[in-house]
């Protein structure tokens, strides 16, 4: 009993079913997706202090 797979209790508790780490997601990936041009709107953002 002792070799049973624990990433099977881990999907079966809800509190378990979220990754630990967020997923690693390749560069040309994040180009497709268009999340690089998000990011340097963040980061553009953040560099610019907020005036209001």
């Amino acid at each position: 009993m002792a070799n049973t797979p624990k990433w099977n209790i881990r999907l079966r508790h809800e509190w378990l079913a979220t990754p630990l780490k967020k997923k690693r997601i390749k560069r040309c990936e994040k180009a497709r997706l268009g999340m690089l041009e998000a990011e340097a709107r963040h980061a553009a953002k953040k560099k610019t202090p907020a005036e209001g």
